[in-house]
């Protein structure tokens, strides 16, 4: 069972505060808005609750879940089976036997790309599951593996 790079875990952070940003920029837009025209008007204890929930938001998404995401994700790849371990309240094996598989395919981003990972997504006639983001080297080798074993 392999365990979860701590570059992964930096890069999660770094996902998670894009998208918590993104909310903390429509709260400030609607702020200002509010601030400043006549037609939009919101109370002001509701931006105040608003920003205690983003508070628990960053603390959540950026600081807790990253470190207990990689605690639970892991997979395992055998001769003739894929197993993945993930879930963070709700723990799952998913088997995917190496036969079933029909495409794998590999995503890199630029920040993922920065960290030297790769994401992995095989796909069968039934679902499509994700292997957590891995060095460029390892998910090629395992695409490659997988590959082999359906030709």
């Amino acid at each position: 069972m392999n365990q979860t790079n701590p570059n992964v875990i930096r890069y999660w952070r770094i996902k998670s505060f894009i998208h918590c940003s993104f909310f903390l920029a429509v709260i400030i837009v609607l702020f200002l808005m509010n601030q400043f025209f006549k037609f939009f008007t919101v109370p002001d204890w509701i931006f105040g609750l608003t920003g205690i929930l983003i508070t628990i938001q960053w603390i959540f998404f950026i600081g807790i879940r990253p470190s207990f995401k990689a605690k639970y994700w892991r997979y395992s790849l055998n001769e003739d089976q894929l197993i993945i371990y993930k879930g963070l309240w709700r723990r799952e094996q998913i088997t995917i036997p190496l036969l079933r598989v029909q495409t794998i395919e590999s995503d890199i981003g630029p920040i993922a790309n920065s960290f030297d990972l790769a994401e992995i997504r095989v796909t069968t006639a039934f679902q499509t599951n994700y292997l957590p983001e891995l060095k460029q080297e390892e998910a090629f080798e395992i695409q490659e593996r997988i590959q082999t074993t359906l030709s």
